[in-house]
């Protein structure tokens, strides 16, 4: 089924704030946004609640609809509870792969590495988000995915923000790797460790608490 005007506004629109397009701050018009992404007032009015549930956007009213700000503590919070969210999952799911899950996990790490060759920033972070997803539905722990789908957002979000956590997109592909080597091999402990090391060297965490 194809996405409709609204999914596409959201999609973009994300995609935009993510990769700081869309500075904290900015404001946001539905007239202004409508003309940008050739569709409705009533599309980008949808779009912009929905990205507000995602925290991306802010709206006041009157006031009108801005981009939220970024800070380091609330970064380093949510990448906290990123961690604790993952590494329960991992510690569940590694007892729950089957093979399928585990070729499915491959193919999405293989289009990460495509996208990287190509140098989509946009797609590597898409695929990312897809891998690290995929592996926390193995735990069983259905609640909690949109709580880490969030999660995973704004930590790409900080992180691209932030120069000095960026690496080259090949490097982050990789990354993954030993991860779902773990899984594969079935090692709850190996997969645990993997994954909290991939995690707190994904931004530099003395930075963000300065």
């Amino acid at each position: 089924m194809a996405e409709g005007p609204a999914s596409r506004a959201v999609a973009e629109l994300r995609r935009r704030i993510v990769m700081n397009e869309l500075t904290p701050g900015t404001l946001l018009t539905e007239l202004g946004l409508a003309g940008d992404l050739a569709c409705s007032q009533a599309a980008v009015r949808e779009a912009l609640l929905r990205l507000e549930g995602e925290g991306l956007v802010l709206r006041s009213g009157r006031q009108g609809t801005t981009v939220t700000d970024l800070d380091a503590d609330t970064a380093a919070e949510i990448l906290d509870l990123r961690r604790r969210i993952e590494l329960r999952g991992a510690r569940r799911g590694a007892r729950r792969a089957g093979a399928g899950d585990i070729l499915a996990l491959r193919r999405i790490q293989a289009a990460m590495e495509q996208a990287a060759a190509a140098g989509d920033a946009w797609a590597v972070l898409e695929r990312d988000m897809d891998l690290h997803l995929a592996l926390f539905r193995l735990s069983g722990l259905h609640a909690m995915g949109p709580i880490l789908a969030r999660c995973i957002l704004h930590t790409h979000r900080f992180r691209l923000w932030a120069p000095w956590h960026r690496r080259p997109l090949g490097e982050t592909a990789r990354r993954h790797v030993p991860i779902l080597e773990a899984l594969e091999a079935g090692d709850a402990a190996a997969l645990a460790r993997e994954l909290a090391g991939h995690l707190d060297t994904m931004v530099d965490r003395g930075v963000a608490a300065a």
